[in-house]
């Protein structure tokens, strides 16, 4: 996608996308995004790693991106973490506190490889 990329179009992209349209969106070279993400450097959203599949969620981008605009409060369930500051990154911030907000990653994203896979 040549053009800017609005709420919208972002929403539009699904529950993920993979690395080359998240560079697109954030107008960086696809090389670039996957190199942080190996050494380990991207703290932009969460990363899902299935497989050589890389996929990151857009609901993470949308946040970043547009946290500004005036979007209806996500609802959590009773007992549900969260975190308003940022998206967790459960390898480096699981069960820790966050010092603004008080949550603690649960590590429920946390996705583990099959058994006998």
């Amino acid at each position: 996608m040549t053009a800017a990329w609005t709420r919208e179009a972002v929403e539009a992209l699904g529950p993920t996308t993979d690395v080359p349209t998240v560079a697109s969106i954030f107008g960086v070279n696809k090389d670039t995004v996957y190199a942080q993400i190996r050494r380990g450097e991207w703290t932009a959203t969460r990363v899902l790693t299935l497989g050589r599949k890389i996929k990151i969620p857009t609901r993470d981008l949308i946040a970043l991106l547009y946290a500004a605009e005036s979007a209806p409060a996500p609802s959590y369930s009773e007992g549900e973490q969260h975190c308003a500051s940022r998206p967790h990154n459960p390898s480096s911030e699981a069960l820790v506190p966050h010092t603004q907000c008080g949550c603690r990653d649960t590590g429920s994203a946390v996705i583990h490889p099959l058994r006998g896979a």
